[in-house]
């Protein structure tokens, strides 16, 4: 049976009513059809059981935080603080989309990974090029990630043992814990079991920035005026836009939620409690520009998504403010280093976030560990790869990150290169080109090949998303609608009508204007960062 491009669910189950539930059947359609012109399909049985909705928001959010966090109150000082808010405020939600775009595509094509949604999505050729920036993207920001542990760790071992000491040099704290402690946690092929990981993370951040939010304003309001130089407002030169790859980067989590998003629950618990509880909710609705999830599952995933988005947006808030207001000329882009050594509560922060960053590198190493992966099948080797492979890249990607990390001992210009380049790129370029293919695939009624369906009821992800009739009661359908046989001969024709075999063509769809607006805004960052490295 060839392997399936698209994914259709004509789900069989039992009423969701806290007993454990069947198994759960897909039918998966293939771009092949059998001599009658039907499309060939694969029957897929999936346990039921997955991670909560909460798990799933602490390894997101895991997933975000680490370097970004430290330069925060840096990025306060470059755009004043007004101007960081109206940042955050306009970045936040654009990359709240684009995971709510990776996520519904994920469930449409079946995909698994961030990797093979590219592929599936967007072709073979276009996959192995942006697996290569993903995999560049990963493998700097676990350099940074090596780099902030031996920052961290070893000014607290020396209070200890002394500077002159072997177990106070920066190396041998570095390589200790990247051999001995990361190493064993990127082993596992699954995220759900660093879940715990995750929530120790997010535990640790807001311990963080709780201990840099109070030092910081006690710091602001001792010294006398309390808040001299502090630009309140917008700062209006070239410099302020130095804060938007920090931003960027500071919100990124997309290289995981593909993943994420596949291991969570099918039936998951809704985090907000104000979105409509089922996809039919969504539909009577009727609102143009809102979200219309199919299943249940994506409807958890969106709240998830926006709860994770929250959090972090108010987290990097409080820190950035309160690191600027204490430290407002001479604020370090690690803001850490800025506080005092000897204060213990910031010791302990110290301790705290090199442990999050220790919980937060096998998060980034996992996706990097498939990038790899896909490039070797792409280049080398069509069939799966043998199960020894999986820890060889995992020991190659650690060695290769501790060699640079032990002699580098300054990456802030590289993490805002990473994040403005290969970060914006993922983050908003990716699901651009992703919308408009979509839109492209659909196209308008008129330019369908004979026998196609004009997709009139096609949502703002290009999806037929009217499944419900008005009239209709209850049904299975309310839970996981089952695709309609219109949708398949659509779908089937992404080889056809994708990017891939016309490239990028005008089709007057939502979609299509969203995507070209994320991959203008992906543009214009890439630009800003290197205008901003320059000068």
């Amino acid at each position: 049976m060839p392997q399936a491009s698209e994914s259709h669910q004509a789900s069989q189950h039992q009423e969701h009513n806290g007993e454990q539930e069947e198994p759960y059947v897909r039918i998966v359609f293939g771009r092949e059809t059998t001599a009658g012109g039907s499309p060939k399909a694969r029957i897929i049985i999936e346990e039921a059981t997955g991670n909560t909705s909460l798990s799933s928001v602490f390894t997101l959010s895991n997933s975000a935080i680490g370097a970004g966090v430290l330069s925060l109150p840096f990025a306060f000082y470059k755009a004043g603080v007004l101007g960081c808010f109206l940042l955050c405020a306009l970045l936040g939600p654009c990359e709240a989309l684009t995971l709510y775009v990776l996520a519904k595509f994920s469930e449409r094509y079946d995909a698994h990974t961030y990797s093979k949604l590219v592929r599936k999505s967007l072709g073979r050729k276009l996959s192995a090029t942006l697996s290569a920036i993903l995999l560049l993207y990963l493998w700097g920001s676990c350099i940074a990630y090596l780099v902030i542990i031996g920052d961290t760790f070893t000014p607290l071992l020396r209070l200890k043992v002394g500077p002159d000491s072997l177990l106070g040099d920066r190396r041998v704290v570095t390589s200790f814990l990247a051999i001995f402690v990361i190493t064993p946690m990127c082993f596992p092929r699954r995220l759900g079991a660093l879940a715990w990981v995750s929530m120790f993370a997010v535990a640790g951040f807001l311990y963080t920035a709780v201990i840099i939010v109070v030092r910081g304003w006690q710091i602001a309001l001792d010294r006398e005026p309390h808040f001299e130089h502090v630009e309140w407002l917008i700062k209006w030169d070239i410099g302020a836009l130095f804060a938007i790859p920090i931003i960027v980067f500071g919100f990124n989590c997309h290289p995981n939620v593909v993943t994420i998003f596949s291991e969570l629950e099918r039936h998951p618990s809704s985090l907000v409690p104000a979105l409509p509880q089922s996809p039919a909710e969504f539909v009577s609705r009727g609102m143009r520009f809102t979200p219309r999830p199919r299943t249940r599952k994506m409807i958890g995933m969106l709240t998830v998504i926006l709860s994770t988005t929250v959090l972090i947006m108010c987290g990097y808030l409080a820190v950035g403010l309160s690191g600027y207001v204490a430290y407002p000329l001479t604020i370090n882009s690690n803001a850490l280093k800025s506080f005092p050594t000897h204060d213990l509560l910031m010791q302990i922060a110290r301790g705290v976030i090199g442990a999050v960053v220790v919980g937060h590198y096998p998060l980034n190493q996992h996706p990097a560990r498939l990038c790899i992966e896909d490039l070797e099948q792409y280049f080398f080797v069509k069939a799966d790869l043998p199960a020894w492979t999986s820890p060889v890249h995992t020991l190659a990607f650690v060695l290769s990150t501790l060699s640079v990390a032990v002699v580098v001992t300054d990456l802030g210009a590289v993490l805002h290169m990473v994040g403005g380049t290969a970060a914006s790129f993922m983050i908003f370029v990716l699901p651009g080109l992703m919308l408009v293919n979509a839109a492209i695939v659909k196209g308008p009624a008129g330019n369908l090949p004979e026998g196609g369906s004009d997709d009139s009821s096609a949502g703002p992800l290009g999806h037929n998303q009217d499944f419900l009739h008005e009239n209709e009661g209850p049904s299975v359908m309310e839970d996981e609608p089952t695709q309609t046989t219109l949708d398949v001969p659509l779908l089937a024709r992404d080889d056809e009508r994708g990017i891939k075999r016309v490239g990028i063509i005008y089709s007057p769809r939502k979609s299509w204007w969203t995507g070209i607006f994320l991959m203008g805004l992906g543009s214009a960052v890439f630009l800003i960062t290197i205008i901003t490295a320059i000068f």
